[in-house]
């Protein structure tokens, strides 16, 4: 037989009292280890919590961390509106402005034009002295101004368009640029005495009721049928020691001549009736045909 202490040891028992078990010997130093490792991770924290604060304190504290750089797009545009504004605000009124600039230009180029027979210049005619005549922005567009029946000065640019049968120049009147109807805008030439030819069509010294009637009795003298002339009275009458009726008579039979504005001066009866004194009549001639220097229809 064999004693306690023969008994043989369970299988697999030798190396238990090894594996997982440290010696009482060896934990010490393992603790101070380990206790260390801990102080040295709490240390790491407290750096890189101190390192955080220093970087937020020092990009506060450097130029380029503060709103420097975003300044100039914050503050460039402001000025840009208010520049903007500024010069719109104090502009003129294009229109007014532009057409003050043209006229300008217009008559600086008339007068140093040296070569010119004359300086073509239209005036309104044909129209009825309580009348005007419309200057529109385009042909048939809205008025710009208008000119009363004895309206002159007005010089035309050149530019003509043709609309519903009716041909439209554009004109320098009144200080604006705008369109006007042929049929009413004409250069005027010379004016002459015609008593002389007036009486001898009708045969006789005329002799009317009033100025009104008196003035067509002396356009009959020269108007036309064919082409039918358009007669009006394009001068207020006006009674006095020489009463005076102006007639414009539009249209004849002729390529040069278009017409004829009839100065009619008349003395006043006793029994309140005017009779013809004198006719000062002046010739009207067409825009593309022009006046010469004599003030001649070409």
């Amino acid at each position: 037989m064999t004693g306690p202490t023969d008994f043989p040891e369970p299988h697999g028992m030798e190396s238990a009292p090894s594996e997982g078990l440290i010696p009482l010997k060896d934990r010490l130093p393992l603790g101070v280890a380990l206790l260390a490792l801990i102080v040295a991770i709490a240390a790491l924290v407290v750096a890189l919590g101190d390192s955080d604060d220093n970087t937020t304190a020092a990009v506060d504290d450097q130029p380029e961390a503060t709103a420097v750089t975003p300044a100039p797009v914050t503050t460039a545009p402001a000025p840009i509106p208010t520049t903007t504004i500024g010069t719109v605000q104090t502009l003129p009124p294009a229109p007014t402005t532009t057409s003050a600039q043209q006229v300008v230009t217009a008559t600086t180029v008339a007068e140093t034009d040296e070569g010119a027979e004359q300086r073509l210049v239209l005036s309104v005619v044909g129209i009825g002295y309580d009348s005007t005549l419309n200057v529109r922005e385009e042909p048939g567009g809205q008025i710009v101004t208008k000119l009363d029946s004895a309206g002159t000065g007005i010089v035309p640019t050149g530019t003509r368009q043709e609309v519903s049968g009716v041909l439209w120049h554009e004109v320098h009147a009144a200080g604006v640029i705008g369109w006007v109807s042929g049929d009413y805008v004409t250069p005027l030439g010379a004016t002459v005495d015609t008593t002389t030819e007036i009486v001898a069509r009708l045969g006789q010294t005329p002799s009317a009721p009033n100025l009104a009637a008196l003035g067509r009795a002396v356009a009959g003298a020269v108007a036309s049928e064919e082409p039918e002339s358009r007669v009006r009275i394009s001068g207020e009458p006006t009674v006095g020691e020489l009463s005076e009726v102006t007639m414009d008579v539009v249209g004849q039979p002729d390529d040069s001549i278009r017409g004829f504005r009839l100065h009619v001066f008349a003395t006043r009866n006793s029994n309140g009736t005017f009779t013809l004194r004198n006719v000062e009549g002046t010739v009207m001639c067409y825009i593309d045909r022009g006046v010469s220097a004599q003030g001649l229809c070409n």
